[in-house]
């Protein structure tokens, strides 16, 4: 009779063991699923988050093309004709050159005004030459105001378009707009942007000599430039890191994936 107690209770543990275990492995595979299934969930949020970005920045790049290309055709024409108009005015008799002369100049200056910003908002070469001899041809516009030195080196050297249009239109942005913050808040000296090329990514690594910023201000308080170039690296998958600290200047290193051209 006592054998069969213990008998009893032995197959009894062992039955409420193998409950256990399922419902254990059975919790365990619930949780999995709710898992993979919130993961599910975060990347297609994240894949509706960065198509509904792409979506908005390509829209704001059709209304800049647009604007810019308005500014150039008729505003550029217009300014160009009162420039004749003043030219043909000039070799009148009677008239005061005097009061001419400053009103051509005027119109001289606000014709490249109005050029630089109709390609700011829609670099023309950027389609024909690529990213890097536009970006040049940025940096030369800088160079000749003599107010800050911008130096661009390639290694190893570029001979051919790497990137898709779309990559090398936000890149192009995100530069111009470092270029930007760095002229309006570092007070620096000297910027130097390095192209790093390989068959798999595109390193770029940017830097100015101006007095920084400290990391916890910074990322407390960013502004809308640099909420933009989050953005646009966002959106062609570029990954970034951030170094600055004050009065050790500002550098960023972005790494984006080669896409090739379209």
């Amino acid at each position: 009779m006592g054998d069969n107690i213990y008998i009893l209770i032995f197959y009894s543990v062992i039955a409420i063991f193998i409950m256990v275990t399922f419902f254990l492995v059975l919790y365990i595979r619930n949780q999995n699923m709710l898992w993979q299934q919130r993961r599910l969930f975060q990347e297609t949020e994240i894949l509706q988050q960065k198509q509904l970005l792409s979506a908005v920045i390509e829209s704001q790049e059709i209304e800049r093309k647009r604007i810019g290309e308005d500014l150039h055709d008729e505003i550029g024409g217009t300014l160009s004709a009162i420039k004749l108009m003043l030219g043909a005015l000039k070799q009148q008799d009677g008239v005061n050159q005097d009061s001419v002369l400053p009103a051509k100049q005027l119109i001289d200056k606000m014709i490249v005004d109005v050029r630089n910003i109709a390609h700011d908002l829609s670099p023309p070469g950027l389609t024909m030459f690529g990213l890097y001899t536009t970006i040049e041809g940025f940096v030369s516009l800088i160079n000749n105001t003599g107010e800050i030195e911008v130096v661009i080196t390639h290694d190893p050297q570029i001979e051919e378009r790497l990137l898709s249009d779309k990559a090398e239109l936000a890149l192009f942005r995100i530069i111009t707009q470092l270029i930007a913050n760095t002229l309006k808040h570092a007070n620096a000296t000297r910027i130097e942007i390095c192209f790093k090329p390989t068959d798999q990514k595109m390193e770029i690594n940017y830097s100015d000599n101006g007095k920084g910023f400290d990391p916890v201000v910074l990322n407390a308080k960013q502004g809308i430039g640099m909420q933009n170039i989050k953005s646009r690296l966002q959106m062609i998958d570029a990954n970034y890191t951030l170094t600055t600290s004050l009065n050790n200047g500002f550098k960023m290193d972005i790494i984006c994936p080669i896409d090739r051209v379209n």
